[in-house]
């Protein structure tokens, strides 16, 4: 069986404010280096996977930045969303688009901005995975082993191992993201996993369960499948923009977790063998950062004093001081500066959506 990698690129990272706006979202961003999130992506699925077989799919509205950045993809290997509808569209949609030309491929879905800094642990552990696909299960999903109790993250709580598959289990129960008591019962369980949302299934199986579990996508996919059945077998071709815009306004918008893999009766749980961040806020990038006598962490031009255990980045010249605080982020871009509790980091996206909502701040964000 053919393996096609599916980067999934449609988001914002909100979070992320006043670095990540809405010409330039998280996965273009380089966060942790001169890289871009979605070129290190691309870097690690190239290890295993030609280009031939690599797709990504993210915002139209994305196209000029994206094509400024000339990432190392086939121009008929994007998908191009004309309106946002969540992970289970985009998934349905790249799944009939391969088995337009690969009845038999599986396909890795994941996210486009992720840390994941050992590419050959993460491929080791996409094996495992294959190997769990071999054993049966329609789908495999990869859950990181929590390191403390974070209320930001779903959960998978596994069950019985899977034979002779090291790290290979069936996965029982998905939890949505706990408070902070619930987290710690999942942390003193044992056998909870973050749920990493990088996922490994047959196309076919998924393009099923989609229309098992989710009706209203049915529809949608049925059209699809039929609009690309002139694809010669073995060479699947790009939907055409209009039929994109018909599939995508008709889909629902829900998540690939809670349309499918909540309710799949048979989903296999992976346990990564990887490095794992999914940089969902400021707090995530602490690690990456230079830390000083007084546990501040901080990028680019800043002055601290009496301040202990702040995030400080200024960007685009300038300089960011503070004084007397703790526990803070503090981030200067541009024409943009956000300051909120380390505790509260999770939050920044509500106040983005209020700025978005404000017609006189909407061009800050």
């Amino acid at each position: 069986m053919s393996l096609h990698a599916v980067i999934l690129a449609g988001g914002r990272g909100e979070r992320f404010w006043p670095l990540s706006r809405n010409h330039a979202p998280k996965q273009l961003l380089r966060l942790l280096g001169e890289e871009t999130l979605l070129g290190g992506t691309l870097r690690r699925v190239s290890a295993q996977v030609p280009p031939e077989r690599t797709w990504v799919i993210t915002s139209s509205d994305l196209r000029p930045a994206i094509e400024a950045l000339r990432l190392p993809v086939r121009p008929d290997r994007w998908l191009w969303e004309p309106v946002a509808r969540n992970t289970a569209a985009a998934i349905g949609a790249a799944s009939e688009v391969i088995l337009a030309g690969s009845p038999e491929a599986e396909i890795l879905a994941l996210p486009s901005d992720h840390w994941i800094p050992d590419v050959a642990s993460f491929w080791d552990t996409v094996e495992t995975g294959q190997g769990v696909l071999r054993e049966g299960y329609p789908i495999v999903t990869f859950g990181i082993r929590p390191a403390y109790p974070e209320t930001g993250y779903g959960y998978v709580e596994r069950g019985e191992p899977v034979p002779h598959l090291r790290g290979a289990f069936a996965a029982v129960r998905f939890h949505e993201k706990p408070d902070r008591e619930r987290a710690n019962l999942y942390l003193d369980r044992g056998t909870c996993y973050w749920n990493s949302g990088i996922f490994l299934f047959r196309a076919a199986e998924m393009a099923t369960l989609l229309r098992r579990h989710v009706p209203e996508c049915a529809g949608p996919l049925d059209d699809l499948r039929a609009a690309l059945a002139s694809s010669a077998a073995g060479e699947p071709r790009p939907p055409s923009a209009e039929e994109l815009r018909r599939y995508f306004e008709r889909a629902p918008s829900i998540s690939i977790d809670h349309g499918v893999m909540e309710r799949a009766g048979r989903v296999g749980l992976v346990e990564a063998r990887f490095p794992w961040n999914d940089l969902g806020n400021w707090t995530s990038v602490v690690d990456q950062l230079p830390v000083d006598r007084d546990g501040n962490r901080t990028r680019g031009e800043t002055l601290s004093l009496d301040s202990k255990g702040c995030i400080l980045i200024s960007a685009e010249g300038g300089l960011l001081a503070v004084l007397g605080v703790e526990d803070l982020i503090v981030v200067r871009i541009g024409d943009a500066t956000l300051v909120c509790p380390r505790e509260r980091a999770q939050e920044v996206r509500r106040l983005v959506q209020e700025g978005k909502a404000d017609e006189r701040l909407r061009r800050y964000f």
